[in-house]
Parts: structure tokens; C-alpha cells; sequence
């Protein structure tokens, strides 16, 4: 079940961004996919998880970006994305607690107009003070946590 089919009009003028919104567009079309098919509970809770991991490095990725560009309305941006990974996070241990049995609908509509919204909306705002700033290889490391301290451990599956 393809959820989001990405537009040109989602690109936000910055291929790192643009190319991680992509791969979220393809994570929440797989999780939609597994959900469909009836695939088992370790399938889905894997695209769930690794769609937790990667938002979280690309909100890194985005702020780190808005931070050296100037933009004005990073703390309160900064906020939406922690909104945002809460809410995630808290569907995903409702999942991985058995609250909830499958992946409906609604969760999957949540993540669809989420991702969309998020881009459509308050992305484009940050656009002109982004569009000529570039991260160094040592800040997309960092992007990463590859170093495994990430204060907001939550559930994974």
C-alpha cells in the first residue's frame, strides 16, 4: 500500500533533506506494506524501529543545518521534532506492549499526514536559511550517534 507517493512539491531545496524525506516516504510505505500484508509483529516492529532511528538522525541532520543557517524559529522547531518522536515512540511501545495488535489505520495515517504536513508545513519555513549551508562530514557523523549515547532511549521492538 503506497501511503505517500513524493511530490517535487515536498522538496524543500536541499538534497541532504530532500533525500532523507525520501527515505522517510519509503520507510512509511514499507511499514504500510508490511502492515497490509499481514506481515508478523517482528517485521513491522523492525521498519518501526528503524523508522525511529532514521527520523531522529535526519531531525539531527535538519537542526544542526538551521542552526548554522540562522534560522529564527529553531527552538521552536526544535520542539516540533520532539513532539513529533514522542508521539512515535509512544505508538511504538503501545505495539510492543500489545495495546495495540496491529498497525490501523489511523496510526498509519497519523505517520503519512505527519511526514507530509511536517515537510508541507513548518520545513518550508526554514527553506531560504538553509538552501546554501552545508554540514561537514564530522557533523553528519555526529547526525549519526553512532556512538550509541542517546538520551532519549525509548522502545524498540
Amino acid at each position: 500500500m503506497t501511503l505517500i507517493t513524493w511530490q517535487d512539491s515536498y522538496s524543500v531545496g536541499v538534497d541532504l533533506i530532500d533525500s532523507d524525506h525520501k527515505l522517510l516516504v519509503s520507510l512509511i510505505n514499507q511499514l504500510g506494506d508490511a502492515a497490509d500484508g499481514g506481515q508478523g509483529r517482528d517485521v513491522v516492529g523492525s521498519v518501526l524501529n528503524v523508522l525511529i532511528e532514521y527520523t531522529e538522525g535526519h531531525f539531527s541532520r535538519e537542526e544542526r543545518l538551521m542552526e548554522k543557517g540562522g534560522y529564527p524559529d529553531l527552538p521552536a522547531h526544535r520542539e516540533h521534532h520532539r513532539a513529533l518522536t514522542n508521539k512515535v515512540r509512544e505508538m511504538v511501545g503501545q505495539y510492543r506492549d500489545g495495546r495495540i495488535d496491529a498497525l490501523d489505520s489511523d496510526i498509519l495515517e497519523f505517520l503519512r499526514s505527519w511526514l507530509t504536513g511536517h515537510i508541507l508545513g513548518v520545513d518550508m519555513e526554514y527553506r531560504p536559511y538553509v538552501k546554501d549551508v552545508t554540514l561537514t562530514p564530522e557533523e553528519l557523523l555526529a547526525s549519526l550517534n553512532l556512538d550509541g549515547d542517546d538520551e532519549d532511549d525509548g522502545p524498540t521492538l
